[in-house]
């Protein structure tokens, strides 16, 4: 072989290796950008969670209040228990907040309840007044629980 055709090859190799170098430093940089994007996304979801959970806290310490009524605090607690994937129904003192949400499905809220007649709106207070007086104990003890609940 002549010291031409060595000095191609040899040429021909460390292009290859400069090119493949390249290549590597280019990967690893894309799977570092990678994980920099799920660290945030997990960082994020994290926040979120937590901000539901702070969320909960809140409304368990204004439940009762002349701003906050058991069934809607019962409603959003138990909508932000799905948004937690936390299925708390089968605890029993927690389940007060599913028991509530459930028998109070049919009740129209926002719009609807503005349009509602006022007899209407009399006799869904008064069966919403009746949930609370006959579920008044189970939902202080749920109050009581989840504020203790440990959300991992």
């Amino acid at each position: 072989m002549s010291f031409t055709a060595f000095m191609i090859v040899l040429l021909c190799c460390v292009g290859v290796i400069a090119v493949s170098l390249w290549f590597i430093r280019h990967q690893l940089k894309l799977n570092q950008t990678r994980e920099e994007k799920i660290r945030a996304g997990e960082n994020r979801f994290l926040e979120e969670r937590q901000k539901r959970i702070d969320s909960i806290r809140v409304l368990l310490k204004t439940v009762g209040t002349e701003e906050l009524n058991w069934i809607e605090a019962s409603i959003r607690i138990k909508h932000l228990l799905d948004q937690l994937s936390e299925d708390l129904s089968e605890h029993e003192d927690i389940s007060a907040f599913y028991i509530i949400t459930e028998k109070t499905q049919h009740i129209p809220t926002h719009d609807q309840w503005g349009d509602l007649p006022k007899p209407a709106k009399m006799k869904f207070r008064l069966e919403m007044d009746s949930y609370e007086v006959e579920h008044a104990e189970h939902l202080q003890r749920a109050r009581s629980s989840l504020m203790a609940y440990d959300f991992k």
